[in-house]
């Protein structure tokens, strides 16, 4: 009786591993299902569905002509041989389904055993597993049901040439707590550690972009292009890298100040190289470079206007540039410029490139803040790297005030200190990046970029400048002859002294409009100050949140959580700025 029961278990299996080769449903169904799923044109769903039918037929035709063929043959058996013959026969076909069913039985299982190794029918799977759009937003559905989020909708993913990229929609919850689970959707969804990228959409709350990495996304990322001498204009953004979408990562340091962060390894001077080799083949900019505890960028060679490696040489160097950003905006009028230095090749804006910037002195950290907070309309600004954000490594006003913040792999407490309190709950986890070790890359030149233009939580990758070229590039933009700086903006600098007048940091009529903004408002929303004072003023049309955090920092006034309406965002408190202003009015 065992033997016709394992007989009966093993038939069972083979009628339904015949039943669904000869349905083809494996085949065809994901395939017609994707079809409809997408909504694509009705004959090409018709055309599928017809391949399916003729499959199905045709293996059902085989299978009825192969099970014919064998009752002929046990029937030629019986009449040839006698009775003997067809109970061998079923003696043997018997035998054969016991085998197999003895395969296929399934033991008993305790119940401890079933809830600890047994997958359920919602059980996640490797996301490698998914071949079909359908399946890979199946696969992230059970996932991130598996981690306890509960979901409203997954959307239709997207395959990529790393992986897949898919939307899910939340039912409850914030976006921080699915962000706050990438760590264990790595391992759900068995993908290489920082394969999950979680970005919330800043346009609806409850949505949140999933793009999971099974491959590098830069794997043979190209060099960054070839600029020739005096090619390019400071005035236009530029491609330095490339972003995880496969679009050109493309920056302006056209007025714009900006913050390179990243330990050793992570490729903050490689960027810093690339961007520098960028502004060297502007007609109309020059390159300062200070580094007091390296080469900084001595490989650009002649395409350098000025270099300083010394503390004397770099604060002397601070200084005129300081001076150079405080004369500019009194020549505005008379040289029948707006509210800002037009740069041009006989007029060029300068970006000073500081590296290690910790290392400054105390007076050279002063003279830059005070270059940051002056220089942006007189074209004069500052690039500056450091290893780490601590406030008395990078200085409290620093970061907030910098309008291009590139972040490279760094610590969880660099995020908060240069994006913002809530900006890694937001997806922005440089912190996850791994710099190079030894000869191993692992993430050098991946960074998250917070810039115009760049204002999601994407990777990045900035494109690098081989050494030789960039001696080569140095050579030919010498040879051409660099920008020089106008006689009009060396003759205002150096009134008074070359050691520039002391400089009120606070812009006092900003403050004023500010405070005016709030009206009978105790707290409003940077937004919303930003569109009341647009309305009171065009001076602010362009103004962005940096800018107006770069307005108050000198009085230690900083966006905080301001909670209207149930909802919280960054923002500002009249109170609290009012009492600022006071204490700077009484001691100035």
């Amino acid at each position: 009786m065992r033997v016709l029961g394992l007989a009966v278990v093993g038939g069972g299996w083979l009628a339904a591993c015949l039943g669904r080769y000869v349905l083809a449903y494996r085949d065809f169904g994901p395939l017609v299902r994707e079809l409809e799923t997408e909504g694509v044109r009705a004959h090409r769903v018709k055309g599928a569905r017809d391949a399916w039918r003729r499959t199905a037929y045709r293996r059902l035709t085989v299978v009825v002509l192969l099970g014919l063929a064998l009752l002929v043959g046990v029937l030629g058996l019986v009449y040839r041989y006698g009775p003997v013959a067809g109970w061998g026969s079923g003696a043997a076909v018997v035998g054969v389904l016991a085998a197999v069913g003895r395969t296929r039985r399934p033991r008993t299982v305790r119940a401890d055993e079933l809830v600890a190794g047994v997958p359920g029918p919602d059980e996640p799977y490797p996301i490698a597993d998914a071949h079909t759009r359908a399946q890979a937003a199946d696969c992230v559905a059970r996932a991130v049901a598996a981690e306890g989020i509960e979901l409203r909708a997954v959307e239709s993913a997207r395959r990529q040439p790393w992986g897949w990229e898919t939307a899910v929609v939340l039912r409850r919850g914030t976006p921080a707590g699915l962000v706050g689970k990438v760590a264990e959707l790595e391992t759900t969804l068995d993908l290489p550690a920082g394969g999950v990228l979680a970005a919330p959409d800043r346009g609806r709350r409850a949505r949140v972009v999933l793009r999971l990495a099974e491959r590098d996304p830069f794997a043979g990322l190209a060099a960054a292009p070839d600029h020739g001498p005096g090619t390019l204009s400071i005035r236009e953004s530029h491609p330095v890298g490339v972003r995880m979408s496969g679009e050109d990562l493309r920056l302006s340091l056209y007025g714009v100040h900006g913050v390179v962060i990243g330990g050793p390894g992570a490729g903050k001077s490689q960027t810093m190289r690339t961007l520098a080799d960028v502004v060297s083949a502007c007609s109309d900019a020059q390159v300062w470079d200070f580094d007091p505890a390296g080469n900084g960028l001595e490989v650009l060679g002649g395409g350098v206007a000025r270099s300083e490696r010394d503390m004397p040489g770099i604060e002397a160097a601070f200084v005129e540039a300081l001076a150079m950003a405080q004369a500019r905006p009194r020549l505005l009028s008379r040289l029948g410029m707006g509210d800002a230095w037009d740069a041009t090749p006989d007029r060029p804006a300068v970006v000073v490139f500081c590296d290690e910037y910790p290392r400054l002195s105390d007076r050279a950290k002063s003279l830059a803040v005070d270059l940051i907070r002056v220089g942006r309309k007189a074209r004069v600004t500052l690039v500056l790297a450091a290893s780490e954000a601590t406030s008395d490594a990078l200085g409290a006003a620093v970061a907030e005030i910098a309008a291009l913040k590139i972040m490279h792999a760094c610590r969880h407490s660099d995020v908060r200190l240069v994006l913002g309190a809530n900006m890694g709950a937001e997806g922005w986890r440089p912190d996850r990046l791994n710099p190079a070790t030894g000869e191993a890359p692992e993430d050098a030149g991946v960074c998250y970029v917070h810039a115009a233009g760049a204002r999601d939580p994407v990777l990045n990758k900035i494109r690098p400048v081989p050494a030789e070229r960039a001696r080569l590039n140095g050579t030919h933009r010498a040879a051409r002859g660099l920008p020089r700086i106008d006689v009009e903006t060396r003759t205002a600098a150096l009134v008074g002294g070359t050691e520039p007048a002391v400089v009120d940091p606070v812009d006092r009529v900003a403050v004023g409009d500010v405070l005016a903004a709030f009206g009978a408002d105790d707290r409003l929303w940077t937004e919303t100050l930003l569109t009341r004072l647009a309305e009171a003023d065009d001076r602010y049309t362009e103004w962005s949140a940096d800018e107006l955090a770069g307005a108050l920092a000198p009085l230690a006034v900083r966006p905080v959580q301001v909670k209207i309406d149930r909802r919280n965002r960054n923002g500002y408190r009249r109170d609290a700025l009012a009492a600022a202003w006071d204490t700077y009015r009484g001691s100035s």
